[in-house]
């Protein structure tokens, strides 16, 4: 390793998310140079070109994968870690407040956000409300990981957030998780007035393995009186069963591989008992009429990008309503990088635009 990358490397170790913010700054031909410069040689040339260089730094680090290890307990440190660590400035909103929900299945931590517009500690009776399952391969994740997104979504939108913390494989599988979520959106159903919130206007959502948990949600509480009036499906995972070309065209190299996803796949289903085609863990086999309206957003160079469209195709041919953006020049997580990646931050903007659009019924 040359001089020149060894003082690299050892700024970016020390001030990762200073350093990352720097970098995001520069033109794209500077990134260029860098990541030659750093000896990175990565096929997906349509990668946002400061990604590229943030990639290279994690591997020159001993990063890169291993989001979720056989090692559960590891796995989330080393996640947690890695979030707090490009932390920058958190994006503001009216008001947060950490609950602890009581739910039938067990008590869950949860975290509030309340737009600015809504101020007090009495919420108008007509505001909207997203429940939010954060991703993490149903292994790790949190809601200081998910912090950031929520705040993002919460002011962009203009509505309340509600972030849940659902109890993660392996230490309680499939289908647990499920059944938090949907105790989750029954009990911001039941204290809809005491929120403030219009129950009419419960909708959830989540990125990745939350995905996955909204979408069956959803299909779980259709016909239900605290069914959802909308979801939100951020590079969802939603199959297990089977494999699609975006699985063996970005399955390394990126920040989420297929290592990753066997390790996800064994903590959720390994002692669960379930096959990988039921539709509790895989909702795309149970993809029904008169689910609620959907915004599925997938990542151009991610391996679940397939299956995500896939689920968006499957709801329009059995008559439900949704709406599918792709975003280009990002990969998997990008809603976990917005204080890093300016490419990241407009796209969680424009999801969070598009999402109120559709609660309004403006966007289909």
């Amino acid at each position: 390793m040359s001089t020149l990358q060894q003082r690299l490397l050892a700024r970016f170790s020390r001030l990762q998310g200073t350093s990352a913010r720097l970098l995001d700054a520069l033109p794209s031909p500077v990134h260029h140079q860098l990541t030659r410069l750093l000896g990175h040689d990565s096929p997906h040339h349509e990668l946002d070109s400061h990604l590229h260089v943030v990639l290279a730094v994690r591997k020159w680090l001993g990063g890169g994968s291993g989001l979720v290890r056989q090692d559960a307990a590891l796995s989330r440190k080393i996640f947690h870690k890695e979030m707090l660590s490009i932390r920058g400035q958190s994006t503001r909103v009216g008001s947060v407040k950490d609950l602890t929900l009581n739910t039938r299945t067990a008590p869950l931590k949860a975290r509030l956000y309340r737009p600015a517009s809504l101020t007090g500690d009495t919420l108008p009776t007509g505001d909207s409300l997203l429940v939010f399952y954060h991703g993490g391969g149903f292994v790790v994740g949190d809601l200081e990981t998910h912090d950031e997104p929520c705040r993002l979504i919460c002011q962009q939108a203009g509505i309340s957030v509600l972030s849940v913390e659902y109890r993660l494989a392996p230490e309680f599988p499939a289908p647990t998780a499920v059944h938090d979520c949907v105790a989750a959106l029954e009990w911001a159903h039941d204290q809809a007035a005491e929120l403030g919130i219009n129950p009419a206007k419960i909708a959830v959502g989540g990125d990745s393995a939350g995905g996955n948990l909204a979408a069956t949600v959803a299909q779980q509480a259709r016909d239900t009186a605290f069914a959802p009036v909308a979801q939100l499906l951020i590079y969802p995972v939603v199959d297990f069963l089977d494999d699609y070309p975006s699985h063996a065209a970005y399955d390394s190299g990126l920040f989420l591989d297929r290592l990753d996803m066997d390790n996800a796949k064994a903590a959720y289903l390994g002692n669960s008992g379930l096959k990988y085609g039921d539709p509790i863990v895989s909702p795309l086999r149970g993809i029904r009429e008169e689910l609620a309206p959907a915004l599925v957003i997938t990542a151009a160079l991610d391996v679940l990008r397939d299956e995500g469209e896939l689920y968006a195709q499957r709801l329009r041919q059995h008559g439900n309503q949704v709406a599918l953006r792709r975003i280009a020049g990002q990969g998997h997580g990008f809603i976990n990088i917005t204080s890093i990646n300016k490419g990241a931050r407009y796209a969680t903007i424009q999801l969070a635009r598009d999402f109120r659009q559709l609660l309004d019924g403006e966007l289909l």
